[in-house]
């Protein structure tokens, strides 16, 4: 089970507790694409309640194409290691906030399980939004979206 242990003043986390993915699935390119990370469909009545359960099924699989590649090929979401970074830690973009922030989030993972650093930054402004790295999470990703 996994456990997220945020210091007092949310400047670094402990992630611990993760279970390892075997490399007989990291080496499978079909398995990447499917999303072991994410809760499962019957979990999320949130989503598209309103079509039949066929369709619901067709567009979670296509929801998040190589989400298990982002997780656990390229990302590292089945390994322990300490998040160091601006408060509060594990967020993504300032605007992910109550109430929502403009600026500049990063953080470093390191230590754990991880053989060298891994580097985590975005930015959220009025006209540009994006981000770059392996998030607290442990997932990586790139991220650029314009506002005109």
């Amino acid at each position: 089970m996994e456990v997220v242990t945020l210091s007092s003043d949310e400047r670094s986390a402990a992630i611990s507790g993760r279970v390892k993915v075997s490399l007989w699935l990291k080496f499978n390119p079909i398995w990447w694409f499917f999303n072991d990370a994410e809760q499962k469909l019957a979990q999320a009545e949130w989503y598209n309640s309103d079509l039949p359960q066929w369709q619901r099924a067709l567009l979670w699989h296509l929801r998040n194409p190589l989400q298990n590649f982002r997780a656990f090929v390229a990302g590292v979401a089945d390994k322990n290691y300490t998040v160091r970074g601006r408060p509060p830690v594990m967020t993504i973009q300032r605007n992910d906030l109550f109430p929502p922030e403009t600026g500049w989030q990063w953080c470093v993972l390191a230590g754990g399980d991880l053989w060298f650093p891994r580097f985590f930054v975005s930015y959220n402004g009025k006209r540009a939004v994006w981000y770059f790295g392996h998030q607290p999470t442990g997932f990586w990703g790139a991220k650029f979206n314009l506002h005109l």
